[in-house]
């Protein structure tokens, strides 16, 4: 094996320094790059967990007909207001008998009303 030269030596410590700095402008240049990626990639999952909102429909079906469960909440709420009440609904609970074409509703523990179906 020969041996180095000081002149060889000193060549190498040279191009070593010379590819560390390469690296450093690299690397410099990519996490500029980088960086505006990350933050439009994290905005864009943010903005698509916001959107997606999963809003069931329940229907009721018997007898060949069709009912969506929130008509029924819509129409027991209306009932409340169109009876004059002004208190702010907490609890709604309804009630579906298809056997007497009807649901029967309980407002604020205490607001009873029947819609027909």
């Amino acid at each position: 094996m020969a041996k180095l030269t000081d002149e060889q030596k000193k060549a190498m410590k040279q191009g070593a320094k010379e590819v560390v700095e390469d690296m450093k402008e690299v690397a410099s240049k990519a996490a500029k790059t980088v960086k505006p990626v990350t933050d439009a990639a994290k905005t864009t999952v943010t903005q698509a967990t916001k959107r997606v909102v999963m809003k069931p429909e329940v229907y009721v079906q018997f007898n060949q007909k069709e009912v969506l469960t929130t008509d029924l909440v819509q129409a027991a709420k209306v009932a409340y207001k169109e009876a004059g009440n002004r208190a702010a609904v907490r609890s709604l609970s309804v009630y579906v008998k298809p056997e007497e074409n009807a649901a029967y509703y309980v407002i604020n523990e205490t607001f009873t009303g029947k819609i027909d179906l």
